[in-house]
Order: structure tokens, then sequence, then C-alpha cells
């Protein structure tokens, strides 16, 4: 069994021979250039964005839609426009090595939730909820239309799914209600996910914090993985429960305390903690609950245990 072959059983829940690893050269990615930078600049939708150090990613700082009552003025950029700029997509899939090993993604950074506040600003975003939903809804409507749009182009480059930003949660819940996840969001997803799964494709969907309470949403809109489950923003054994057979699990394995602060020791203890919790049954892939740069000897450790392990 090749690792693909092994992942896309983990994936779907189907007798894995072992748990994936998040360094097994499996997964891989190509994204348009018009969409994401590591930079200080002003992208195709007017949000501003500033680095504050050079290894840091930009940070919104200027908001096109500050005022969303002026929604009817706003003009959203043209997605196929944006793809078609970027003449380097064919060769990004050309230049990946053993295609047939590997699985890849278009990617989209900021997509709903995350494009809208960058848009409005975090505050605008917020009361916008209570104070201009009508408003909120055509925004969100917007947005997904543009990234119906690209899912599309990414189709017919040849994706084999697709994977996006949409950080929803802080340390301790949603960054809104799951009331207003439902209303609001859960909706576009579903008509944004559509025709990805229509065509056979993969949602891998990233967001950072607590989202344990919107599991079950995100399966019934499509997504099939779920990264990087933060092990100390959520219930790990309660995100299993929910998922288990439906939804596979990236990620999980606490960065903020053992694999920085930690030592090889205690990353073994925790690799083996969280691998009796969301490895049963498949459905997951092991890795960091986020990405930093880790001590090389805990990393590797991360990955040794992974491999001792992680076996069924």
């Amino acid at each position: 069994m090749t690792a693909k072959e092994n992942l896309l059983r983990a994936i779907a829940y189907e007798e894995p021979a072992y748990v994936p690893r998040g360094n097994e050269p499996v997964m891989a990615g190509v994204a348009y250039a018009g969409n994401f930078r590591i930079d200080c600049w002003t992208d195709a939708w007017g949000t501003t964005w500033e680095t504050t150090r050079p290894d840091m990613v930009p940070f919104p700082k200027g908001y096109p839609l500050a005022d969303l009552r002026r929604i009817d003025e706003y003009r959203t950029p043209d997605p196929h426009a944006l793809f078609d700029a970027d003449e380097s997509l064919p060769a990004q899939m050309a230049s990946i090595p053993n295609r047939e090993e590997r699985l890849v993604f278009g990617q989209q950074t900021y997509f709903l939730f995350e494009r809208a506040w960058a848009l409005t600003g975090m505050e605008t975003f917020m009361a916008a909820f209570y104070e201009y939903p009508g408003e909120l809804r055509e925004l969100l409507r917007r947005i997904t239309d543009y990234n119906l749009a690209i899912f599309e182009r990414y189709i017919e480059l040849g994706v084999d799914g697709v994977g996006f930003s949409e950080d929803l949660g802080t340390q301790r819940a949603l960054s809104i209600s799951p009331k207003f996840f439902r209303e609001f969001l859960k909706p576009e997803y579903a008509r944004a996910f559509a025709p990805v799964k229509a065509a056979g494709k993969l949602i891998n969907f990233h967001s950072c914090g607590c989202v344990q309470d919107v599991v079950e949403d995100l399966i019934d809109v499509g997504v099939d993985i779920l990264n990087p489950v933060q092990a100390r923003a959520n219930d790990l054994a309660l995100v299993k429960r929910k998922a288990h057979g439906k939804l596979a699990l990236q990620g999980g394995i606490d960065t903020q305390h053992v694999l920085m602060l930690g030592t090889p020791e205690t990353v073994e203890a925790e690799v083996k903690r969280v691998l009796l919790i969301l490895a049963p049954g498949g459905g997951y892939i092991i890795g960091p609950d986020q990405g930093m740069p880790f001590p090389p000897e805990n990393i590797e450790a991360l990955w040794r245990a992974a491999e001792r392990w992680g076996v069924y």
C-alpha cells in the first residue's frame, strides 16, 4: 500500500495500515499569485496588508468596506482575471514530482469568514450580525460567488481537492455563536462546496481555535478533512466522537506546551496520548496543531513516535 492509498483509506475510515503522518510527501498545493503574498501590499479586494516581521505573514490593516452600508458601491474582483493573470499555474501542476503519488489541493487564503472581516474590519464585521444582517448576507453571497469561480478553475486545472484558511475559533469558543454560524455561514459553505463534491474532489478545511460546536455542521456541508484540531482549544475526545466515520482530523499534537517547550520524552508521551483518542477506526492524520519553528529534536521525536506507535 502506498502512502497515498493509506491516506485515502484513513480519510474514508477504510482500515488504513497506519496513521498517516503530516511529514509524508503526499499532500501538495498550488495557489494563484493574486490570492496572497507575504509582503506589505494591497490585494485585488482593496484590503491593505502589513507585515511586522520578515518571518511572519501579513495582517489586514486597511479595510475597503469599513462601512457596510456602502455595499452597493463595492465591486468584488474578477476571479477569472486573477486566475488567468498567473500563467505559472499549469507549470506548478507539472512540476509536482511523482504526481500519481500525490494529492494536490488548490489553495485559497482567507475564504469566507476571514475574507469578510478582512474587508470590513473585525469590529464592523461582528457588529453587522446585529446591525446590518442584510448587508452582511449580501457580502457573504458575493464572496461565495468568487470562491465558486476559483474552485471551478482549480477543478479544471486537475486538482484532487481544495483547501483554504478560515479561522473560526478563539482558544475558548467560536468567534461567533453557533446560531449565527448556521444562519449566515453554513448556507454559503454548502453552496461553495456542492460543485467540488459533485466533481468527486476533497475539501480540506483549515480553522484554528475551538470549532467543536460546529463539527456536525462541517460534515453536513461536505468537508472531508478538518485541520489542525488545536489540542488545547478543543475537547479531542468530543471532536472524535462527532467526526467518527464522517470527517477526517489532521493535527492534534499540542504545539504550545509540548512541541515548543517540551522534551523528546514529553513529545512521545503526547503522541501516544493523542493517538489513543484520535486514531481508533481511522480518520486521523497526525501532525502539529500549528505550524511553528519547532526545536528540531522535538519535531523529529514527533515523527519517530508517530511511526512507532501509529499502527493499526
